[in-house]
């Protein structure tokens, strides 16, 4: 299994990640769903990228995969913590236990990474749900993200699903739920994700191995990462914060100076720190994007169907960048085109 790329160096790999922070009543869910045998088999994890789902899937994947009864260990459990020196922790963390499945993006045969989940990919997770536990009790699948598969790949998925093998288990991370196809969503249990509050997120990142912000820092750049400690980490980079800024006024600028805007923003990201620049930019534009769509849907404003789709298309375009190295600063460019031509 590949680790989950997300961009922060800092963060520890959601398969090590142990403590539990504002999630707590997803977790009752889960432990009561357990109790009363009501487990679904097919679970949506999904909310804002960064405030820890993918954490809280292998934090659940744990749980039943430390012996063979989580049926009854969760009668006596008020939470479903594992200490990491259990054998099943431990073989998590070392993406070893034969019974956990990631299916998450793969590199292709070009060697890059691929901008989707492949249908390759799927049926062997299909496969692996399939086939018998390697230590006779359940078989769990986490897919991050399920929004990146592709068509087919989604297909693949879906007959798993819908007609599940015993004791198997498969949690779906979602950052945008609405890609999925409806025949998916509706065969899930859904718990969602709510973004963190900046207590929340200081909490979390005082508590990583080598970080030296304040609290008062990580507060500020919580507020501006909007409920998500990847995007906080990010920004606490250290010209995140401006940049940030100049695509809001980029894309906020009156249409005499948007022009001026753009350039003067896209000529920051040739400066040697443009990697984690260009990454904070486009989540700023993704932000502005939703909120302004749902602003328009709240309104029933027809207009939100044309804002959420230059959102998917500017987000495959990221993703095409990212993967073949294209110019950063032409995609900039071309993006706020987009957004400036948006019907105001």
């Amino acid at each position: 299994m590949v680790e989950t790329r997300n961009g922060v160096e800092n963060i520890p790999p959601a398969r090590e990640t142990h403590g539990l922070v504002g999630h707590e009543r997803a977790e009752r869910e889960v432990l009561e769903a357990l109790r009363t045998r009501r487990f679904a088999h097919a679970w949506l994890l999904s909310g804002p990228q960064g405030v820890g789902k993918a954490s809280f899937a292998y934090r659940v994947a744990r749980f039943v995969l430390a012996g063979r009864d989580p049926f009854g260990r969760a009668e006596g459990a008020s939470s479903l913590e594992i200490p990491a020196n259990d054998p099943a922790s431990r073989r998590i963390a070392a993406s070893a236990h034969p019974d956990l499945f990631l299916l998450e993006r793969t590199i292709g045969s070009t060697g890059k990474l691929r901008t989707e989940i492949a249908v390759e990919d799927a049926r062997r997770a299909t496969s692996f749900l399939q086939s018998t536990s390697g230590e006779g009790g359940w078989k769990v699948l986490i897919v991050d993200a399920a929004d990146e598969l592709n068509r087919s790949a989604a297909n693949a998925l879906l007959k798993i699903i819908e007609e599940p093998p015993g004791r198997a288990l498969a949690l779906l991370v979602a950052h945008v739920p609405a890609r999925l196809p409806a025949t998916i969503l509706s065969r899930c249990r859904r718990l969602r994700f709510d973004p963190l509050t900046p207590a929340e997120i200081v909490e979390i990142i005082t508590h990583l191995p080598g970080n030296e912000a304040s609290e008062k820092t990580i507060a500020e750049a919580a507020l501006l990462a909007e409920g998500s400690v990847q995007r906080t980490l990010l920004f606490l980079e250290s010209r995140a914060v401006e940049f940030a800024r100049l695509t809001r006024e980029a894309l906020e600028a009156p249409p005499r100076a948007r022009d001026a805007a753009a350039l003067k923003l896209a000529s920051r990201l040739v400066t040697r720190d443009a990697d984690a620049s260009f990454g904070i930019v486009f989540d700023t534009i993704f932000d502005w994007l939703r909120e302004r769509a749902t602003r328009q849907a709240a309104d029933l404003d027809q207009r939100a169907e044309d804002t959420a789709r230059l959102w998917g298309e500017i987000e495959a375009r990221k993703r095409e960048a990212d993967t073949y190295n294209l110019d950063k600063r032409a995609l900039l460019l071309t993006s706020l085109k987009g957004v400036a031509e948006l019907a105001p």
